[in-house]
């Protein structure tokens, strides 16, 4: 059952997704996925996983956790030169200009986060279904804004593509599932707490390095505020609901 859940922790991404596909204005559309995305991803840096990763601290220790996250954010600037770039016709006067590339950064760190949630839930679900189905719907409420901005980035990508970084995105939490249900017990808490903060490093290129100078040229002000807030709010909601469990 808990891989049933984690399985369907997809659905969140792709409501995301759905949301930025379908909507008619494209600039305003992905302005707004942007600013989500960049609130959501503030929030669950500092209400989220910087607290988890200062407890694996204990476990790995402090420079490990620091050497970590540094890993997850040079091997993203690495990256840059490598992640596929769109015709600019994105905003302008941002250096890395593409959505898709946004979008494939967001993917890579999004994927990585997920399967350590997806761990989570399968590992509670193995104790109480009624927790996991909690924790899952609270881990799925982040999820959303950032299946807008995955979606918003291979919007006008071949279908190939667009399937293959959607269903990356997606399966991403399952895939967490699987590891949790062959491995069980014998999972290394160090680990964890390493992916953790390599996670932090991915996050913080994104939000410091993509999502921000994007914002800081967006034309509409208002949207990028509004979209913003809401990203915190969500994520907040979804970190409070998870908490619960």
């Amino acid at each position: 059952m808990g891989l049933i859940i984690t399985f369907l922790l997809g659905l969140f991404v792709l409501a995301g997704a759905a949301i930025a596909s379908f909507a008619k204005n494209e600039t305003q559309v992905r302005e707004a996925s942007f600013a989500v995305a960049a609130g959501a991803i503030a929030v669950l840096l500092f209400g989220d996983l910087l607290p988890e990763a200062a407890e694996g601290a204990e476990t790995i220790g402090l420079p490990a956790s620091i050497f970590a996250a540094a890993i997850g954010f040079i091997a993203l600037v690495v990256l840059d030169r490598f992640l596929p770039d769109a015709p600019p016709e994105t905003l302008e006067g941002h250096a890395h200009g593409s959505a898709l590339h946004v979008s494939v950064s967001t993917t890579i760190a999004l994927s990585i986060h997920n399967i350590i949630e997806g761990m989570s839930v399968c590992g509670v679900a193995s104790e109480s279904l009624a927790t996991a189905a909690l924790l899952a719907f609270g881990v799925g409420i982040h999820n959303i804004p950032m299946g807008m901005i995955v979606a918003s980035g291979v919007r006008h990508e071949p279908a190939s593509r667009r399937a293959l970084v959607l269903g990356a995105a997606a399966l991403s939490t399952f895939v967490g599932g699987i590891i949790m249900t062959s491995l069980g017990s014998g999972i290394d808490e160090g680990l964890v707490a390493f992916m953790l903060s390599l996670t932090i490093g991915l996050l913080a290129y994104i939000l410091v390095l993509e999502l921000i100078p994007h914002l800081l040229h967006v034309a509409h002000k208002r949207t990028a505020l509004a979209g913003f807030l809401f990203g915190a709010v969500i994520v907040a909601l979804g970190i409070m609901v998870s908490e619960l469990a």
